[in-house]
């Protein structure tokens, strides 16, 4: 039998050749078992006895951890943790580990590329071409991109990827972040400010902050009747972020010109929703972190986690490390 076990409960990759290559150049003696399910009954039957996990979007919420008898790490296939409990994983001693450094430039470039789409109504006028409609403008002209503000709320190493290659076309950029200090916004030419003034001040507002407590339907009715009646909304969060329903209503009211979104509250998103019956909306399925690039970085770092935590090191990226009072790697 074999020393270690370590099980991916979901992973969209059609193998995990990545993975087992990951674990076999450890020299560890493991055993790679591969789930396919969210189910969070399905994942305590199948895991008891894992040593680590490996994690896409399944739940993996305080009752599938109390039924983790052996394992040591939750590595996440991505930068997002919200789907893990960490208040429980810390108190079951599990290290719960991210790849921080992920999809940097894939959702940054996602995020550019809405906002020139929205700016220059590509979605609307491509679909006026196709069905023979030749100079056709009922949306107006648009806004010169140069002078115009965009807002950033959250100011990772996305959200600063995005401001760099904004301030590459001439765009002021703000940025809400109540965790950036005043010399860090200052050295990267950006705007410290407070949501409320963010979201007036702005032409086009972008999420790029994490679902917690605090940002969980943080644009709402209120937030969404600040905004200019010229502004868009950009979504490269999580769909929590942002109460669907308000924006659809911000959306037919026309409080807000238009939305792009990548991400939803529901995934995948009902057929029927009815963001997707509105002509001021962009919509991707939650697929700007991709490329082959990424895509391989990710399988490889995530299983690297968990390989260091099984050779008895902490990994650069665990979540709860203050909390378990573990080494800090910068230190």
């Amino acid at each position: 039998m074999s020393q270690f076990k370590v099980v991916i409960t979901d992973f969209g990759a059609p193998d995990s050749d990545l993975e087992e290559a990951e674990l076999r150049a450890s020299g560890l003696d493991v055993t790679l078992v591969r789930l396919n399910t969210r189910v969070p009954e399905e994942i305590s039957r199948h895991a008891a006895d894992a040593n680590g996990l490996l994690v896409g979007f399944a739940q993996i919420n305080r009752q599938v951890i109390e039924h983790l008898d052996r394992c040591q790490v939750i590595s996440r296939y991505g930068i997002g943790v919200d789907m893990v409990d960490l208040e429980a994983a810390t108190e079951r001693g599990i290290l719960v580990c991210n790849v921080p450094d992920y999809c940097i430039q894939e959702v940054s470039t996602h995020t550019i590329a809405f906002l020139l789409c929205l700016n220059r109504h590509i979605r609307y006028h491509d679909r006026n071409v196709r069905s023979g409609k030749w100079q056709s403008r009922l949306w107006g002209p648009p806004a010169r991109l140069q002078g115009q503000v965009l807002g950033l709320v959250g100011l990772g190493n996305i959200g600063r990827a995005v401001a760099r290659q904004a301030q590459g076309m001439g765009l002021r950029v703000l940025t809400y972040d109540p965790y950036v200090a005043q010399e860090e916004a200052d050295r990267l030419s950006v705007e410290l400010v407070n949501l409320e003034d963010l979201l007036r001040r702005s032409d086009y507002v972008s999420l790029h902050c994490p679902l917690t407590e605090e940002t969980h339907h943080m644009i709402g009715q209120a937030q969404l009747e600040l905004m200019k009646p010229s502004a868009f909304l950009i979504n490269m969060a999580r769909g929590p972020v942002v109460d669907q329903p308000a924006l659809y209503q911000a959306l037919v009211k026309h409080t807000i010109k238009g939305a792009a979104l990548d991400v939803f509250e529901q995934e995948p998103p009902s057929p029927d929703e009815p963001l997707f019956q509105l002509e001021n909306v962009i919509c991707t399925p939650h697929m700007s972190s991709w490329s082959a690039e990424s895509s391989a970085q990710l399988r490889q770092d995530t299983a690297r986690n968990v390989v260091t935590v099984l050779n008895g090191g902490v990994p650069r990226s665990v979540i709860n490390r203050k909390e378990l009072h573990l080494p800090d790697p910068t230190d």
